[in-house]
């Protein structure tokens, strides 16, 4: 582990080091008024090539008039400056080797004379621009198809990647949240933006690191940060409505209609977007339901937001979905046991139907400059049923019958939630001296009906055959609600330096009542109450966190050192088996990061923190569920909370001249007392799960991400990098060993648009897998999968375009019959239509092969399982869009 840790720190020192030991030197200047030898603030400088006047690099001047290009390699370059009501100024520039900066000196501007009636001004702007905590890309530098969305100009950009099912991934970190012009978007549902958005309205899009939103505090005093997006939309596209419609029928019955209305002003933002498919979301050849069956999706929602002066913001939305999933599932699961595995294998048909209603609220308010209020509430409904049926089988090791039967399972509930956060901030006149109170409150009610009837047979060691049957009916009432306060003070000790003291009270209630009935045949109800199978507990925990840090601010490098405590008492009632548990704990653990900038541009960040996981009310219950006759289920009251020391190391450089980037990040932790579910098999392939405490488990994970641009092409090659290792710990039949999951992954990926010929994008993977078991050694394994994908548009005369994209996928190393090679190929040809190419129609042909299947492996600390699911194949459909945009007077390349 120290090696590993070493080596990482070595590469990331010898990169950087690299870019050291070739010196490159450094360009700078200053802009003036020829008359007035005023500085001229935001000045456009581009160094250009001097053998083909090709981009090198883009800036503006400061507000003193100052640029500077630096890592420059030696060479011949022309300087161009531009700036509004002034002459072009054209000048040569030469960088020597033995000069380490070349100062161009003042340089002077001449004005035209002109007046705004008189010229046409085109903004240039830079492909992409660096802030502290922002890297921010110009749109319209990287090129995208006619009437693409914003999710196709994500694909585009370095760093930045979108898995097919449409999450957003930054440096592999998943994005969790999209802003339209810095508001919510539709919540925190980020497809809902990239997927209904054309790219052709966004001016700009900024990838932020960023505090999370204060939804709930869990004991963790660090300076993380995740990923959220920023799009800004362009000033022209502002003012009017825009949107699309598309209406389309297919073969086999299948329909696909969505649309869009969206207008979008400097203080005020409303969209309304609809859809319907049973085409499991397919849209321009994306399949993006992988695994879960055959879908028919309604949806539909508003998202407004206003300023209200200039000290309210308002923001909120309303989304409403429907889903009905039909789906077949086939399962091969090896369960490795001391000195011997045996084999279960299942097939299953499920039909599910869930309607739910989301709805957000955000106000911001400005009471003055130094004081700030701020509310978000959500709320959340869902109404579900569900239809299961089972049927199985169980081999011993020697392939002989263990036990076969069905299972067959109704479900129907409802689950609400609502929640909130009140937070006030208050900045005072001592710089750097600030108080955060926060109120966060939550409520949840969860309510369902199950009926569950299974015949089992089982074949006992002595050949004699047993059978059982359950049919019960089971009602569960569950209720949660939590308040919580959050303290946060910081203090200027000194000059850089500053203390921060943090403390959060928690009090979470939980009630849950479980009732079981037995069927009487001779009366034909459920009314017979199992005693033994029902449950009612109530919970509450109350918890005490608080966290001391110095923290110190330099100009390139900050470091934060703090120690943390958590208090958490326990409390729960079983009303059932009349019993009182009380359980209390109190944990201490330090806090840790560091991040220093080499340049702007080139950042290295190093946290640690620790996570506390307290194990649910429900694992403490010592009332048994066998909802599934195979898979018993215990609770454990002697539960402990688990302690994980989480480390995390990162270095990133954007380099806004040639446009590249790198990032490499890696994170281990180590968990003391994880909570594990422990297992026992008997003879008749009958499995009893109960949670444990176990040390020993760890993982560690590393991704890096390169990008190379092709800057005259406008793209760029994208490589990505995967190691991950989860060493976890088990529990059979009363031995205790270990798992080691180790996964390694390269992907390359490009893109490429000419003119306005033609488009596409490759992307191609590999995918390597070992598996090893301390106890049943002889099942390790080693397994690959492979992927590649292409994704072309070609535009003919007259309006024609034809487009098509091929899948391919191949498995090796799986259980039989589940290594299977999948092609998909879709294609479509459509045609422009009305004088300004605003109408669409199109031929689309999905899965035109008839090859389309779902496999997929899920590895566990004592199991290994290939699943392959049912997946829409082959079928076609017409369609019709209309596209509703503002049509610019003037187009310039």
């Amino acid at each position: 582990m120290k090696n590993f840790l070493l080596l990482f720190v070595a590469v990331l020192c010898t990169l950087h080091a690299s870019s050291q030991a070739n010196p490159k030197s450094l360009i700078k200047g200053r802009i003036l008024d020829k008359e007035t030898h005023g500085p001229l603030s935001g000045a456009s400088v581009a160094l250009l090539h001097a053998k083909d006047s090709s981009s090198a690099a883009l800036t503006f001047t400061d507000k003193n008039g100052i640029f500077a290009f630096d890592s420059l390699p030696v060479g011949n370059y022309k300087l161009y400056v531009t700036y509004l009501g002034y002459q072009p100024l054209l000048s040569p520039a030469q960088i020597r080797i033995e000069e380490r900066i070349t100062d161009l000196g003042t340089i002077v501007m001449q004005r035209t004379g002109l007046t705004l009636a008189q010229v046409e001004i085109v903004e240039t702007k830079p492909p992409m621009a660096l802030k502290k905590d922002t890297v921010e890309f110009s749109a319209g530098y990287y090129k995208t198809r006619e009437n693409a969305v914003i999710e196709d100009l994500l694909k585009k950009l370095p760093g930045v990647q979108v898995d097919r099912d449409g999450t957003i991934r930054v440096n592999g970190e998943v994005v969790k949240m999209v802003l339209v012009d810095g508001r919510p978007f539709f919540g925190n549902d980020p497809k809902l933006a990239t997927r209904n958005l054309l790219a052709e309205m966004i001016d700009k899009v900024q990838l932020i690191d960023r505090k999370p939103e204060k939804e709930g505090y869990s004991g963790n005093n660090d300076s993380r940060t995740e990923k959220a997006i920023n799009i800004t939309i362009k000033k022209e596209k502002k003012n009017t409505f825009s949107g699309q419609v598309t209406a389309g029928y297919g073969t086999d019955g299948r329909f696909a209609g969505n649309g869009s209305l969206n207008r979008f002003r400097d203080h005020q933002q409303l969209s309304f977007l609809g859809s319907g498919n049973n085409t499991n979301g397919y849209q321009g050849g994306k399949d993006v339901s992988d695994g879960i069956g055959v879908t028919r999706n309604w949806n539909g929602g508003v998202n407004y937001s206003e300023d209200i002066g200039k000290k309210l913001i308002i923001s909120g939305s309303y989304f409403i979905d429907n889903n009905h999933i039909e789906n077949q599932r086939n399962s091969a699961r090896q369960n490795m046991l001391k000195d011997s595995t045996n084999y279960y294998n299942q097939q299953s048909q499920t039909q599910d139907n869930n309607t739910s209603y989301r709805m957000d609220l955000h106000i911001d308010y400005k009471i003055d400059s130094l004081h700030t209020l701020s509310v978000i509430n959500r709320f959340n409904y869902v109404n579900s049923s569900s239809l299961q049926y089972n049927m199985y089988k169980s081999l011993g090791s020697k392939l002989q019958l263990l036990n076969e039967g069905t299972i067959h399972n109704v479900n129907m509930g409802s689950v609400f939630d609502f929640s909130g956060n009140m937070s006030f901030e208050k900045k005072f006149k001592k710089t750097g001296r600030m108080l955060n109170i926060a109120l966060i409150y939550g409520y949840g009610n969860n309510d369902r009906k199950n009926y569950n009837i299974s015949n089992n047979l089982f074949v006992q060691p002595n050949a004699e055959i047993y059978r059982d049957s359950i049919n019960q009916h089971n009602v569960f009432n569950g209720r949660n609600g939590v308040l919580q306060l959050f303290l946060a003070y910081t203090e200027p000790i000194f000059k850089d330096r500053f203390l921060d003291i943090l403390y959060v009270h928690t009090r979470f209630n939980t009630s849950s009542n479980k009732l079981a009935y037995d069927y009487t045949p001779s009366k034909g109800v459920y009314d017979h109450l199992n005693d033994s199978l029902s449950n009612s507990f109530e919970n509450i925990t109350a918890s005490h966190f608080a966290g001391i840090n110095i923290r110190t601010q330099k100009q390139k490098y900050d470091y934060t050192f703090g120690l943390n405590m958590l208090v958490n008492d326990m409390d729960n009632t079983n009303i059932s088996q009349h019993s009182y548990l009380q359980q209390g704990t109190t944990n201490f653990y330090p806090t840790a990061s560091f991040n220093y900038a080499f340049t702007n541009s080139k950042r290295l960040r190093f946290f640690y923190s620790a996570g506390i996981e307290t194990p649910s009310a429900n694992q403490l219950q010592p009332v048994p569920d066998n909802s599934n006759p195979l898979y018993v289920q215990l609770g454990n009251p002697n539960l402990k909370p688990a302690l994980t020391d989480n480390f995390a190391l990162g270095y990133n450089a954007f380099n806004a001249h040639s446009l590249r980037s790198f990032s490499a990040n890696m994170n281990v932790g180590f968990t003391h007392n994880r909570i594990i579910n422990a297992n026992w098999f008997d003879s008749l392939g009958r499995q009893v799960s109960q949670p444990l405490n176990m040390n020993g488990a760890y993982n560690i994970s590393f991704i890096m991400v390169n990008s190379f641009p092709l800057k005259k092409q406008q793209t760029a090659i994208n490589a990505n990098t995967a190691f991950n290792l989860i060493h976890d710990v088990s529990y059979i039949n009363g031995i205790l060993g270990n798992t080691s999951n180790m996964s390694i992954s390269q992907g390359l990926s490009f893109n490429y648009v000419y003119k306005e010929l033609f488009d596409f994008s490759t992307a191609a993977s590999a995918n390597y897998n070992r598996v090893q078991y301390s106890v049943q050694k002889d099942n390790n394994t080693n397994y690959f999968n492979y992927n590649f994908s292409l994704d072309c548009n070609v535009n003919l005369p007259l309006g024609f375009i034809i487009g098509g994209n091929l899948n391919y996928m191949l498995n090796t190393g799986r259980a039989a019959g589940y290594n299977l090679d999948v092609l998909m190929l879709n294609a479509s040809v459509s045609k422009t239509i009305f004088r300004h190419r605003q109408g669409l129609v199109k031929l689309q042909g999905f899965d035109l092969l008839n090859r389309n299947v779902s496999i997929s492996r899920n590895i566990g600390v004592s199991y290994i399982e290939d699943v392959q699911t049912r997946v829409l194949q082959r079928f076609f459909m017409v369609s019709f869009s209309y596209f509703l945009k503002k049509r610019d007077k003037k187009i310039v390349d």
